[in-house]
């Protein structure tokens, strides 16, 4: 299995929104708009899982967009695992080279917002608050110290 790192320059970048359409999650496709859509910039990243041509699962570092807001950067979005690739320890695989690439370029943490509970926290997420998203919809906002 390996994990690439692609921007708007990579051949990957095309099959992955690909992929990100035919995904079971509908937060799949937005993430797939938004790479057709050429909304990634600077250095936000896909990380897609790949092993022997198919792809297995992804995640982006982005800065946000909208919500929670400019100071949750860099924001861990679209975390996904294909269904035939669960149990695997993918999304750690997939966190931990986001985290690391996030070192690389000098941030100290890492941040998402969700709102399962209990989940990420195992990958070392920690609560900090939460915020409305929408008519009294709220999400948590997490935060990775990167060390």
């Amino acid at each position: 299995m390996k994990i690439h790192a692609i921007d708007k320059t990579s051949a990957l970048w095309i099959p992955v929104a690909e992929y990100a359409d035919t995904c079971s999650w509908d937060a799949c496709a937005r993430m797939a708009a938004f790479m057709r859509e050429d909304k990634f910039s600077d250095w936000e990243r896909i990380f897609a899982a790949e092993e022997d041509g198919d792809f297995m699962g992804f995640c982006a570092l982005v800065k946000p967009q909208n919500f929670p807001g400019a100071e949750y950067s860099p924001l861990l979005k679209w975390l996904f695992v294909g269904e035939n690739y669960r149990g695997r320890s993918l999304s750690q695989s997939l966190i931990e080279t986001a985290s690391a690439y996030a070192k690389e370029l000098g941030f100290g943490q890492i941040f998402l917002t969700t709102w399962h509970v209990g989940l990420y926290e195992k990958y070392g997420f920690k609560k900090i608050c939460d915020k409305e998203v929408r008519d009294g919809y709220s999400e948590g906002i997490y935060v990775k110290v990167l060390v």
